[in-house]
């Protein structure tokens, strides 16, 4: 027979106080002394207290819930914000509704309709396309909304981003530093704000027109691409791509061409996967996104907001992490390797979901 629940009502009976006076000292309100609040709290630690949420919140009116919509179920890169964002809310009394935004308009409008049947009180959202397509549905729920990645402005300013422009500079920045010249972009389509910032930042800290070829987020589409960028392009010495996994495709197509590691071809990817640093003969060179930060920062933001905070943008920046693929910072391989990735890297590369990838 399971054991009675322990009520706030047992605590104060055993320590001959108030009913008021106990639910003060473990809520943190009131004006008890800290002498007060600390028999309280060790008493109820003693007794096995746990504390109601579900009475707590038909009390308050507080559903206790925060939506969170990302493409989380097929990505490990959004699996870390959203891990981020449970570490900030953690300790508060709010947990997680999940929606995978993957999926469509009509699962978009499912997720939604849940929020509004359980009364979400707030939304961490990736405004991608299908986000904005719904936009209106969102802000009907009337409640505050914080955007992750890409910034909507019709979804608010309440915002945690990257530094992309200034990421894309330093990424030209490194190439000239290390002497490099001739210069080619590997780019996904800049249909969002993140990938058209990385690559404004990259052209303009250039300041001179380079050789650019569009790939999609696929590590068998970016090795096409970049063959034809090297067929069109043999001059070229470096190339800047705007994800890790253009940075494989384009690190596979110059090794077939017989182009030395980082000697006679120079390669910085985007978003710092553990593919980058533990599955090449040539780890690759790469910006680290801060992805549970980011998570932490958006839980940060939610939870200031819902306690009547003004609505700010947070910029978090992404650093140069310096491997292989840009300087002999390890020791080169044999002449026998052929300068090539062996057989199971390759394959293992090129099982990867591309749906992995972070812009």
């Amino acid at each position: 027979m399971p054991k009675p629940r322990v009520t706030m009502q047992n605590i104060a009976d055993k320590l001959g106080l108030s009913l008021k006076a106990v639910s003060d000292g473990i809520n943190g309100t009131g004006h008890l002394s800290q002498l007060t609040r600390e028999r309280i709290r060790t008493m109820a630690r003693e007794m096995g207290y746990r504390r109601n949420s579900a009475a707590r919140s038909l009390a308050s009116s507080s559903s206790q819930l925060l939506g969170v919509l990302m493409p989380y179920a097929d990505s490990s890169f959004f699996g870390s914000i959203i891990a981020g964002i449970e570490r900030q809310v953690l300790n508060s009394d709010f947990m997680l509704l999940l929606g995978n935004i993957r999926g469509g308009n009509d699962v978009l409008q499912d997720h939604i309709r849940r929020f509004a049947e359980r009364n979400v009180e707030g939304i961490i959202v990736y405004s991608n396309q299908t986000v904005k397509d719904v936009a209106d549905d969102l802000l009907a729920l009337d409640v505050p909304i914080v955007q992750v990645m890409e910034p909507y402005r019709k979804l608010g300013d309440a915002v945690v981003m990257i530094n992309n422009e200034e990421a894309g500079r330093q990424a030209a920045r490194h190439l000239r530093k290390l002497g490099h010249t001739r210069i080619g972009l590997l780019a996904h389509k800049r249909n969002t704000w993140a990938l058209d910032s990385r690559c404004r930042g990259f052209q303009e800290e250039l300041g001179y027109e380079i050789p650019e070829v569009e790939c999609l987020l696929d590590i068998a589409d970016s090795h096409l691409a970049a063959q034809k960028l090297f067929s069109a392009h043999p001059e070229l010495t470096a190339v800047f791509a705007t994800s890790d996994y253009a940075a494989i495709g384009a690190l596979q197509a110059g090794l077939e061409m017989g182009r030395r590691i980082p000697d006679e071809l120079a390669v910085i990817g985007f978003d710092n996967l553990d593919i980058a640093a533990h599955q090449l003969l040539y780890p690759l060179t790469t910006f680290a996104q801060p992805k549970e930060k980011v998570g932490e920062v958006a839980g940060e933001l939610l939870l200031d907001l819902l306690h009547g905070k003004p609505s700010v943008t947070k910029v978090l920046e992404a650093p140069l992490v310096i491997r292989a693929s840009t300087q002999n910072l390890t020791k080169k391989c044999s002449e026998n390797s052929s300068d090539f990735l062996n057989k199971n890297q390759v394959e293992d590369i090129q099982q990867l979901d591309s749906s992995n990838i972070a812009i």
